[in-house]
């Protein structure tokens, strides 16, 4: 049986002092409105050598003079506003090492029996009137040689994207080539404020937000699922239409119709999650770090268009028509359910099963190099939240590992399923 000991736990600052210029980030409303959890991620490396884990902590450090609200902690400043504060207080890092496992028997054991002690954050809820770190790190040496490198990250201060590109900056700083600014490099910047600047929140609705987002995954069963190269590619022609369809609307029009064949609801309600960066006037940077997505609903045509690629045709409609007057738009429904506003339409409505689908997928997480050898595999960590689909890169660029957290009743049944497991293998 797998074994986690921690070695040691310590605290990271930046190697320089926070600039005074900045001496608190406020939280933008989106900000506001994402779940309060954590993000995590796991990076897989099969080499280990003794250096590693010093030369990590050293370009942690000089990563955070870039990112130093990372290093913060959250603060309320009154009404339900919340700042980050940026005061140098650091981030966690755990040295850890693994006993009675190997890589490929976690990669294909039970992964939430393990998961859970790779990380440095063990729990899902981020409450910030704790006043714990916004980011952690662990690193944890498996007996067989390698190590498996955890990250935590409070979703308030940062998105898929936004934890992306800290952990591409942070591997290039190991690298030596982070420091030493160019085009290809432009520094972070922490202005989604500006952007949709905070409303004010009652201490109610702050508490009524972290006791629906914490939830029980007691539940909930957790499992990867791998698409290769060639079965991705009969994949993308199955709806028959002119245009083939890319990965992520394949791979999610699939697992829609899945869904459908084994979930319970009455009715089945679909979302993705779409990064609007680049779809506000003006363009946003993608160095802008924070909360800057919207999730948009997929229209359900019936299932008489399944076989015709109308599903694919429906989420590519969706997602190519969010432009800044929807995503201001979704942002006034996000706040408006949240205030308690849109009790009434919800209460008219069908009662019905809601899922969330995001995509990972050319975010960078493979070219996290921290001087030693690109990850031989990158997962998801574990997350409170249910009926929710993570679509993540292969390493080889062309196939897809799917990440799915649901009932385990409707798991059991979803692993059954014909043409899942067409395409469909367990990792």
């Amino acid at each position: 049986m797998a074994k986690v000991t921690i070695l040691s736990t310590e605290t990271i600052k930046p190697s320089q002092p926070t600039i005074n210029s900045f001496p608190s980030i406020p939280l933008s409303l989106l900000d506001q409105l994402a779940p309060p959890i954590y993000t995590h991620i796991l990076f897989f490396y099969s080499t280990y050598l003794p250096e590693i884990p010093e030369k990590l902590k050293s370009s942690l450090s000089r990563s955070l003079n870039y990112f130093y609200p990372f290093a913060g902690r959250i603060r309320e400043i009154g009404k339900g506003k919340l700042h980050v504060e940026c005061n140098g207080e650091g981030a966690e890092f755990v040295e850890a090492r693994v006993t009675g496992a190997t890589m490929e028997s976690i990669r294909h054991g039970p992964v939430v029996e393990i998961f859970n002690e790779l990380l440095p954050i063990k729990k899902s809820l981020f409450d910030f009137q704790e006043s714990g770190p916004l980011l952690a790190v662990q690193i944890s040496v498996l007996d067989g040689g390698g190590f498996v490198l955890g990250v935590s990250i409070s979703h308030l201060i940062a998105d898929g994207a936004s934890l992306s590109m800290f952990l591409n900056w942070w591997s290039r700083t190991a690298r030596g080539f982070a420091e030493n600014l160019s085009p290809a490099t432009l520094p972070p910047r922490f202005d989604c404020a500006a952007v949709f600047p905070p409303k004010e929140m009652t201490h109610m609705t702050i508490h009524k937000r972290s006791s629906e987002d914490s939830g029980s995954n007691q539940d909930v069963a957790m499992r990867c699922f791998s698409i290769n190269s060639k079965a991705m590619e009969m994949l993308k022609q199955v709806g028959g239409t002119t245009t083939k369809s890319t990965r992520v609307e394949a791979v999610s029009a699939l697992i829609w119709r899945c869904i459908k064949r084994v979930q319970t609801g009455n009715r089945l309600s679909i979302s993705h999650v779409v990064n609007f960066r680049k779809r506000m006037a003006p363009v946003l940077s993608n160095e802008s770090i924070g909360n800057m997505w919207i999730n948009v609903e997929i229209p359900d045509l019936g299932i008489e268009t399944e076989s015709t690629g109308g599903i694919e045709q429906s989420i590519r409609r969706t997602v190519q028509g969010v432009n800044e007057q929807v995503v201001r738009m979704k942002v006034q429904e996000m706040w408006d359910g949240r205030e308690g506003k849109g009790k009434e339409q919800r209460e008219k409505g069908t009662e019905g099963v809601e899922w969330i689908f995001t995509s990972w997928c050319r975010m960078g997480w493979y070219d996290c190099d921290f001087g030693f050898e690109v990850p031989d595999w990158v997962a998801c960590g574990i997350t409170a939240m249910k009926n929710v689909c993570t679509l993540m890169d292969a390493k080889d660029g062309q196939g897809m590992e799917v990440w799915l957290w649901m009932a385990m009743e409707e798991m059991e049944r979803i692993e059954s399923d014909s043409e899942f497991r067409l395409f469909v293998t367990s990792s």
